[in-house]
């Protein structure tokens, strides 16, 4: 029994069921915790709920079951932890697949999830085929924005506030 006073098998009930209850947004935040927490990457876990704290505001439900969460998952045996990916991932599958994602190929950048073509990203091909038309004298007269400023999309960084 732990010191919350429930066993490791009702704190896994209760974040299965607080998970049916999160919002899609919650959803999103709840989804590099669990990462971070599975992958065993504290320092990115510390990083992520520094995100979620408001200064000035009470704190929200979701904030406190994340913390209860926080507590719970690194006491429960391996075999817990593997139960509440599993059930996550059976009540939604696009999560499931996120975390998967997440799991083997580190957070998204700038949001996106990169699905890899060989060595380039979908949006490098897609750049790279820009490129090739303009170099060919389609589209000559109308260069690129981002080409004509020097700016590309890639390389601007975004900062994204979790929702609570």
């Amino acid at each position: 029994m732990s010191t919350s006073g429930l066993t490791s098998e009702a704190q896994l009930r209760y974040m299965l069921q607080w998970f049916g209850e999160f919002s899609e947004l919650q959803r999103e935040d709840f989804l590099p915790i669990l990462a971070a927490a599975r992958g065993g990457q504290p320092d990115q876990l510390a990083a992520t709920l520094a995100a979620l704290s408001c200064q000035d505001k009470p704190v929200s439900l979701f904030q406190c079951r994340i913390k209860l969460f926080n507590e719970w998952y690194p006491s429960w045996a391996e075999e817990e932890q593997d139960r509440l990916i599993k059930g996550v991932s059976d009540m939604d599958s696009d999560f499931g697949e996120k975390l998967q994602d997440y799991l083997a190929n580190g957070p998204p950048v700038n949001g996106e999830f990169n699905f890899l073509i060989g060595e380039n990203s979908v949006h490098e091909e897609e750049n790279k085929t820009e490129n090739e038309q303009l170099n060919n004298g389609e589209n000559a007269e109308e260069p690129a924005d981002e080409e004509q400023q020097g700016i590309s999309q890639e390389n601007i960084p975004v900062e994204i506030a979790a929702a609570s």
